[in-house]
């Protein structure tokens, strides 16, 4: 008896990038999540369960967000989309609103150029006809 099933679609090689990238995010914060629990007791411009609870979050999305994309499942495209503009919101509000430090106040040229070629890179993937396919499949 044979079964007549769809041969299964091959991860375009962007997604897999992609996928890379948003887990190497999730694990520089989950880092910056560790480095938080050891920090000396000196004046923040914010509590230490901020730094934590915001490094956690970030963390959790980026993990969640890298192995749904890496599955192809539909959901990642909300995650990308959504959470990955509410990411870059909250970081601009973190770097406008909560910095102290000179040098990161001087820098902002440099992170704005970073977070444009960030944003366009995933979108030019996430448009690509193969990529929108791949993540069209109902894969489960």
């Amino acid at each position: 008896m044979t079964q007549h099933s769809r041969p299964a679609r091959h991860r375009p090689l962007l997604v897999t990038w992609l996928s890379l990238g948003v887990l190497t995010l999730a694990v520089f914060t989950l880092g910056g999540w560790l480095a938080a629990l050891t920090l000396p007791e000196f004046p923040y411009s914010v509590p230490k369960v901020y730094l934590l609870g915001r490094n956690a979050l970030w963390a959790a999305w980026g993990g969640l967000t890298a192995l749904l994309a890496f599955l192809g499942r539909r959901s990642a495209l909300g995650l990308l989309r959504v959470g990955g503009l509410v990411g870059l919101g909250w970081y601009w509000a973190d770097r406008l609103l909560l910095t102290r430090a000179e040098y990161t106040r001087d820098r902002w040229p440099l992170a704005a150029l970073f977070t444009a070629l960030a944003v366009a890179s995933v979108a030019v993937i996430l448009n690509r006809p193969y990529v929108r396919e791949y993540f069209q499949e109902n894969r489960s």
